[in-house]
């Protein structure tokens, strides 16, 4: 079973590409670190840790309020630290018995854990290679800004928490760009199964017939690995809100 710890920034199309690999793959297991943070704050037990440590203000008529604790926390980064230190050793944990289990089961050729904050908060659960889903930093902040609930303050803050797309460059092992259209993603997600040998050409080809799309721009796929490097980003003009 492969082991793939996904990362990227707020918007780069981290959700899309996991979409994409059920897609390629059906019996892929993902592990979504966001969904399991939603459903930690629903457990009173975590949500009175976090009021205890972050103070009423981010309740709402006696409850926890996601809106005003996302406010709270990415305009002060020591009620950022304090939060993530509740959530990621129970997100972590969560992670741990999810590969465990499907490893068990032996039933998926592929794990992928979908880890917005991998390098930043050292996320470590026994990967073989990090994945990063790239942007440029104006194409983050056009998708974050065009969802409900953000505005421009907002989303410069949420931006500015996480490291930057260009420092996680240089750290990850295969580089997926997602600056166009949907199609091009799927594309070099295609070219990286294969090298794994998860997917063959024809595959890959009758996908495509299947699909009868037209895509136009270039891509390539950046893959380091030992003895070798291998390019895998998207280079196209066209711009999309794929990954919202």
């Amino acid at each position: 079973m492969h082991v793939f710890a996904l990362t990227g920034g707020v918007a780069t199309g981290k959700s899309t590409f996991c979409r994409l690999i059920r897609e390629l793959i059906p019996p892929a297991v993902i592990f979504d670190c966001d969904a399991a943070v939603h459903a930690l704050l629903e457990r009173k037990d975590v949500a009175d840790r976090i009021v205890a440590s972050l103070g009423a203000e981010v309740e709402e008529e006696g409850r926890l309020s996601r809106e005003k604790l996302r406010h709270a926390v990415f305009q002060d980064a020591g009620r950022r630290r304090t939060l993530e230190a509740i959530l990621h050793p129970l997100v972590r944990k969560e992670c741990l018995e999810l590969k465990q289990e499907t490893a068990i089961r032996d039933q998926s050729p592929v794990f992928v854990a979908d880890v917005p904050l991998l390098f930043e908060s050292g996320f470590d659960f026994g990967y073989e290679r990090s994945l990063l889903v790239a942007t440029t930093r104006e194409t983050q902040l056009a998708r974050l800004k065009s969802r409900s609930g953000f505005d421009d303050t907002l989303a410069e803050a949420i931006v500015a928490a996480q490291l930057p797309i260009a420092e996680k460059l240089p750290r990850a092992d295969v580089v997926f760009w997602n600056e166009g259209p949907e199609e091009v993603l799927r594309s070099q997600i295609s070219r990286f199964l294969q090298t794994l040998d998860l997917m063959s050409e024809e595959e890959t080809r009758q996908q495509k017939e299947s699909r009868r799309f037209q895509v136009g721009g270039r891509s390539r796929c950046r893959h380091r690995g030992p003895g070798r490097s291998r390019s895998c980003r998207s280079r196209t003009g066209a711009r999309s809100r794929a990954g919202l």
